[in-house]
């Protein structure tokens, strides 16, 4: 007959903030993805901006890294999740958010020719969404005031000409993706040092 461990009290909270530390340190390095796409679209947008005021014919080609990002993002998750411990509330909530995050910008994207113009307002919009509820759901101040601020880019675009447009969706991802990556990639790292 297999004999119990007892363990105290002490010990019992110890392990319960143990596990909460392992979890809340699993969904925090979620930083990877933002600085890979916010990277990724503001290569392309300044890129699009610069051959088209050079006169380049097909300005739009540096969205050819699109793809090249989508196939890094399989390859990490899928690497990521095999070595993923703990599944959390917030990684399912954070899973879902991004699922309607992609879905909602591949409905977007495939009506481009219809929306024209008016194509990365909405982008922006949906930026913010998932800006939003990300720094929400990962209780991370950074990414929410970068969601506000992809949503006040995305007014001001709808405003403007083309060429401005790739400048403030240039900004937008700066602030709402790059900066509070960094930000949110030295919060874990500082956690990760915390706990072990």
């Amino acid at each position: 007959m297999e004999q119990e461990k007892n363990i105290s009290r002490e010990e019992g909270y110890e392990i319960i903030q143990r596990m909460l530390r392992t979890a809340r340190h699993e969904v925090d390095n979620n930083s990877f993805y933002f600085l890979l796409w916010g990277w990724l679209v503001l290569a392309a947008s300044v890129g699009h901006f610069i051959l088209g005021k050079a006169g380049f014919d097909y300005p739009y080609i540096t969205w050819a890294l699109m793809p090249v990002g989508g196939i890094i993002t399989a390859v990490y998750a899928m690497k990521h999740e095999k070595h993923k411990k703990v599944r959390s509330y917030v990684d399912q909530l954070m899973s879902y958010v991004l699922i309607a995050f992609l879905v909602s910008l591949v409905i977007v994207l495939a009506f481009m020719s219809v929306l024209q113009l008016y194509t990365y307002p909405i982008v922006m919009v949906i930026y913010g969404i998932w800006l939003f509820v990300s720094g929400g759901a990962l209780r991370f101040r950074p990414l929410v005031i970068g969601g506000v601020i992809n949503w006040g880019c995305a007014v001001a675009a709808f405003f403007v000409a083309f060429e401005m447009q790739l400048l403030l969706l240039s900004f937008a991802v700066l602030t709402g993706y790059i900066i509070p990556g960094y930000m949110l990639n030295g919060q874990w790292a500082r956690k990760k040092n915390a706990i072990g």
